[in-house]
């Protein structure tokens, strides 16, 4: 747990407090109207009363709270690793909880066969190797359920820093060391996998693909896998 926690601050810049507030303030922006008409259609037929929801890397469990409104009749369980995120937690309803729980191998006391849809939004970039993951979401999730991953995909490194500095301002502004550094080590970061990667390890664990959507110029994508009946 430790060291995925240190993994993680790394990966946030060191700075839990700015990661946290970053998260927080962009989370209507990434389930605007268009994110929840794709949950009714996508994600929601596969969800019967009583079925458990779980959001995997769920911060201060803002989604959680969404779900568990949503969805009364319903357990939601966030998971989250980060204890900058665990100690700012939202107010949840009786029927949502967060726990804490190491995603690189995961140990969290989840009945197999018992979630319905499980989301990993901007998760699966940070772990070194997810495959771990997918075998135990494969494990708690029920035949029929769905799995959305929302993600940052492998990038040519002209699209990363022209997004960063438009109109090759790279290479005309004098921008110190430090700072560009640490852009191309978040490029190694935000580019660890290609959608393709993504999909050949959720299959290789037994999930039927759904849907394979570029977004964002190709910058993301979002996947939507189900376990077979």
């Amino acid at each position: 747990m430790k060291e995925t926690q240190a993994q993680i601050l790394k990966h946030h810049g060191g700075d839990g407090e700015f990661a946290r507030k970053m998260v927080t303030q962009s989370y209507a922006r990434r389930h605007d109207e268009d994110f929840w008409q794709f949950w009714n259609d996508s994600m929601a037929p596969a969800i019967a009363e009583g079925d458990s929801l779980l959001d995997l890397g769920a911060g201060v469990g803002q989604f959680v709270n969404d779900l568990a409104q949503r969805y009364p009749n319903n357990k939601v369980v966030g998971i989250d690793a980060a204890d900058y995120m665990l100690a700012a937690q939202e107010v949840l309803p009786e029927n949502g909880r967060l726990i804490k729980d190491d995603l690189n191998a995961p140990e969290a006391n989840i009945l197999a066969g018992s979630v319905a849809a499980v989301m990993a939004n901007m998760l699966v970039h940070e772990l070194p190797q997810p495959i771990t993951m997918f075998k135990a979401v494969y494990q708690w999730m029920k035949p029929g359920a769905r799995f959305c991953i929302i993600d940052l995909v492998r990038q040519p490194l002209e699209a990363y820093l022209e997004h960063k500095y438009p109109d090759g301002a790279v290479f005309e502004k004098a921008i110190e060391r430090a700072e560009i550094e640490s852009v191309f080590e978040h490029f190694l970061e935000h580019n660890r996998y290609h959608a393709d990667d993504i999909l050949y390890m959720l299959q290789g664990v037994g999930f039927k693909v759904l849907e394979n959507t570029p977004q964002r110029g190709g910058r993301f994508v979002r996947i939507v896998v189900e376990k077979p009946c």
